[in-house]
């Protein structure tokens, strides 16, 4: 705040009554700049890391809303993060090492008694034939059989 003194976070709360939001709001946040003197404000919204559609409304409504406040200021849009290679790199770096940290870990059975056991499925057991049939809905596929038992 005190090095950029031109730079602010806005957050993009809604008009809920009774909800205390993060603060500047995105108004509050462009105001604050013009009052330090900025003629041209650029929102560079984060939202979602895909689908902003909503955060794109919302920043449109806002600057609406001081264009009618604030003339003579010009307002520009950022085009949101989404698929874009470098956040994309970015959340990777980040996620890889999380990702194999899970991978690296065992398996903590919280209650044994729920363990599913891998069990020995015999058509033999059951009397079953491989023919082209189903005999009831036990939920088995055998793959290759082309039917269930």
């Amino acid at each position: 705040m005190y090095r950029y003194p031109l730079i602010s976070v806005g957050w993009l709360n809604h008009d809920t009554p009774l909800i205390e939001w993060t603060q500047p709001d995105a108004t509050l946040a462009a105001k604050n700049l013009i009052d330090l003197g900025a003629t041209a404000i650029v929102f560079m919204p984060i939202g979602f890391a895909t689908e902003n559609h909503e955060t794109l409304l919302d920043v449109d409504h806002i600057i609406e809303g001081l264009q009618k406040q604030r003339q003579g200021v010009t307002y520009r849009k950022l085009p949101c993060v989404n698929d874009h290679p470098e956040f994309l790199k970015m959340a990777a770096e980040w996620a890889n090492p999380q990702i194999e940290a899970l991978l690296s870990e065992s398996a903590i059975a919280v209650n044994p008694n729920l363990v599913v056991r891998d069990h020995v499925h015999s058509h033999e057991a059951h009397g079953h034939s491989h023919g082209e049939h189903s005999h009831g809905d036990h939920g088995h596929s055998h793959g290759g059989h082309g039917h269930n038992h």
